[in-house]
Parts: C-alpha cells; sequence; structure tokens
C-alpha cells in the first residue's frame, strides 16, 4: 500500500466500520455528530454480522457497566443512560482466595450488570436512528488500493476511503487484514463462561455483589467471577488454557461452592458452557493508511481485567474524533493511538499487577494481604479500585504507593512464609 495524497474526510468520502458492537456503534454515531458539527455529510457504513434484535447470540463479555460509562454516553455520544435494560446495581465485590474472602465496597458511583446483548442492541439501534447505514452481514474480503478500500460482503461491495475494524476478535476478519496490512491479533486470554438459574429466592439471597476468585488450586485459571444479573448469575473463569473441564473443577471448589446457592446440585445437570477469548496487550499495527482499529480489535482496553466495553466505547470515539479532524493517511492515524495514551499509559502497570497476583496467588501470598487490608483502608481501597477498575493502575500506585504500608504488607507476607517453614520442619 502507498500513502495517499488526498486524505481528508469530505461529503462525497465513505467511512466502513466492520462491527456493530460497542466500539463500532460508538466511532459511528461520533462520526456522524462530528461530521454534521463540520457542515459535511460522509457515507457512513456499519457492517454486523449478528442480529442483536433477536437476543439470541452469545458473547463472552458479562456485561458489567461501570463508571464513567454513564458520562462517556450521555455527554460524549450524546445518548441516554440506558436505565430500561440494567438488571442488578453492584453494590460491591467479595474476593476470594480459597482460605479467605475479603468484602470490598467503594464510595463513588456503582457498576451495573445488564444483557450484553441488550446493550449492543440499544447503541446499534442509536446508531440507524441517526442515520447512519447499516447491513446485517458478514464482511468476507477487501481489496486495499491507491484510491480505496473494497469492503466485500455476503451481501454487497462497497468503495470506501477508510475502514475502521471493529470485529473483536474474529479470527477470519483478523486474517484478512493481517495478510494487507502491517496489523496482527492482539495476545488474549481464553474464557469459559456459563449461566446459573438458581430461583428468585437464591438470587435475593446472593444479593447484589459480585464474587471474584484468585484460586491457588487451579494454575491454569486466572481468576473466575461470580456476577448477578436478573434471573440468573453469570460464571467465568479466564486464563491461556480454560477449558469445559476447568470450568466443572472451578464449580467444585469449596470457596466457589460457599458462595453459590445451596441447590447447586440440582442446576449444574442443565448447565450450558461457552467460549470465548478476551486481549491482554495491545494489537500490532493498529493503524495504517486507510484503516484504523478499534475496541477489543485493538487491544486497546484496561490491563489485567476489567471495563472492556468502557474502552470500546472510548476507542471508537477517539477514533472518529481523529478521523475528522485529521484525515484517513497513516500519518493523520498516529494521533488516534496518541489519543489512547490513558489506555496504553496503563499497559506498564497492568503487566506488572497481572505478574503479582498470579505469583501472590501461586505462593499463597494473598491470605496475608487480604489480613493486611482489613486493617490498612489504603490497601483496602486499592484492592477495590483495582477490582472495580473504578481507576486506572497508575492512578492506584500513585494514591497507594508507601514505604509504611509496603513495609507492614511485607511483614506479614514474610510471617506468613516463616510460619509455614516452621510447620513443614515439625513434621
Amino acid at each position: 500500500m502507498t500513502e495517499t495524497t488526498q486524505t481528508e474526510i469530505k461529503d462525497k468520502s465513505t467511512i466502513v466500520i466492520i462491527g456493530g458492537g460497542p466500539a463500532g456503534a460508538s466511532c459511528a454515531i461520533k462520526l456522524k455528530k462530528l461530521s454534521k458539527d463540520k457542515g459535511i455529510n460522509p457515507q457512513i457504513v456499519v457492517y454486523e454480522g449478528k442480529r442483536f434484535e433477536k437476543k439470541s447470540y452469545y458473547n463472552q463479555c458479562i456485561g458489567v457497566l461501570s463508571p464513567p460509562i454513564e458520562n462517556v454516553l450521555e455527554k460524549d455520544l450524546e445518548i441516554p443512560f440506558p436505565w430500561h435494560i440494567i438488571q442488578k446495581k453492584i453494590n460491591g465485590y467479595f474476593i476470594h482466595t480459597g482460605n479467605y474472602s475479603l468484602k470490598l465496597e467503594g464510595e463513588d458511583e456503582p457498576s451495573y450488570s445488564c444483557r450484553r446483548v441488550e446493550f449492543d442492541n440499544y447503541l446499534f439501534e442509536k446508531t440507524k436512528a441517526i442515520g447512519v447505514e447499516s447491513f446485517q452481514t458478514r464482511v468476507t474480503e477487501l481489496d486495499f488500493d491507491e484510491d480505496g478500500v473494497m469492503v466485500y460482503s455476503e451481501s454487497n461491495n462497497i468503495k470506501a476511503d477508510l475502514v475502521v475494524g471493529a470485529f473483536g476478535l474474529d479470527d477470519g476478519m483478523a486474517k484478512i487484514f493481517e495478510r494487507l496490512t502491517p496489523y496482527r491479533q492482539p495476545k488474549f486470554l481464553s474464557s469459559v463462561v456459563t449461566k446459573i438459574h438458581p430461583g428468585e429466592s437464591d438470587m435475593k439471597t446472593f444479593g447484589n455483589y459480585i464474587h471474584a476468585f484468585l484460586p491457588k488450586s487451579l494454575h491454569h485459571v486466572e481468576f473466575g467471577a461470580i456476577t448477578p444479573k436478573e434471573n440468573h448469575l453469570s460464571v467465568n473463569i479466564a486464563g491461556r488454557t480454560v477449558d469445559s473441564a476447568m470450568m466443572d473443577t472451578f464449580l467444585g471448589l469449596p470457596c466457589v461452592r460457599n458462595a453459590l446457592p445451596q441447590n447447586l446440585e440440582e442446576i449444574l445437570p442443565e448447565l450450558y458452557y461457552f467460549k470465548g477469548k478476551f486481549p491482554t496487550l495491545p494489537a500490532k499495527g493498529i493503524y495504517g493508511d486507510r484503516y484504523v482499529m478499534v475496541g477489543d480489535t485493538a487491544g486497546l482496553i484496561r490491563p489485567f481485567k476489567g471495563k472492556g466495553i468502557n474502552s470500546a466505547v472510548e476507542t471508537g470515539i477517539k477514533a472518529a474524533e481523529v478521523i475528522i479532524n485529521r484525515g484517513f493517511s497513516q500519518e493523520a492515524l498516529s494521533e488516534y493511538l496518541k489519543s489512547c495514551s490513558k489506555l496504553t499509559d496503563d499497559i506498564p502497570y497492568g503487566k506488572i499487577l497481572r505478574f503479582l497476583s498470579n505469583q501472590c496467588s501461586k505462593y499463597g501470598f494473598l491470605d496475608s494481604i487480604f489480613v493486611s487490608a482489613e486493617k490498612e483502608p489504603a490497601l483496602k481501597k486499592a484492592l477495590f479500585n483495582i477490582v472495580s477498575a473504578q481507576q486506572t493502575y497508575k492512578e492506584i500506585w500513585s494514591e497507594t504507593k508507601s514505604l509504611k504500608l509496603f513495609t507492614k504488607v511485607g511483614f506479614q507476607v514474610l510471617k506468613k512464609k516463616l510460619s509455614k517453614s516452621d510447620r513443614s520442619l515439625e513434621c
């Protein structure tokens, strides 16, 4: 591909977005609004193969909307927060190690659980309501040349000036871009998800808390969670090589069984498992001449855990701003990555935290850290923000770093390690 000479978005420009989920829909809505403000009317087209309105497809995202998503939707996209699809207000979290449980509650805005398909459908319908053209069909191939990008689908073809990749971690589309551009899919973790329907009484007993697990005994499972919805519990595990057998083992762990309803044996034979994946690091070649990636496709998410929906919406908005204000050449789109610095700057902190979390879980140090957190408000607040994704890791580190605090926590960990050594010698 060669660098184009005409890169400005004009009335006759065509922008094709592949994927109508939160990243693609947010990009489309922002493009439409910014174009109107600028006095231009480019053709904006969204391709989405799923039928969101049928609400029958599976998405491995658990569907938790956390701050500042309400503000982002209402201020940046100028659309109402979808209160009608909210199923539960999340009051806080329980984090379990196997031997110890820590209750975490915040003082800021709460998070909310919903059906992810309903959130996707809400945003997709908003794109159509403001005049964005949509085709509910799959893109099958692309041709890049000096004059644009030919987009082929199962129902039609369109010549675009710019293509926005918002197709998640779809292997088929990724391979097409990897063959034609410098883009390379991000590294990812696999996840297995299931739903448990315990009945109205047990749902009330479970309450409005998400239970997160860092199981020492399951070495291939980095974390698991149980999230309350309207009439069911969503259970997920994540790791590099997780599978259905690991989900079976996870559901059998004592700490997990204690959190689940007592009538679990009556429900388990009816469980259906779904497998998916989510990125852990940014993709390579996120932008180039006439293309840019957003959401999971770009891998520009909060490192380690959480807030995938927020990142999808925010990257879609950032891409739209750069496209309208700068254009669609590789040089112009380089501003997109700079505009996502809040996410990219957090990556080193997220990588360190993920490593420390896995190592502390592996060697049984988390119990001591949680015991310290019960006595140290600053540490407890930091753990809440890590689990809830209310702050970036960089912000958490800046607020929490304290030699005195680390000394106390280190002493608790060392004390536990020495205690274990003494018991070993006695045997």
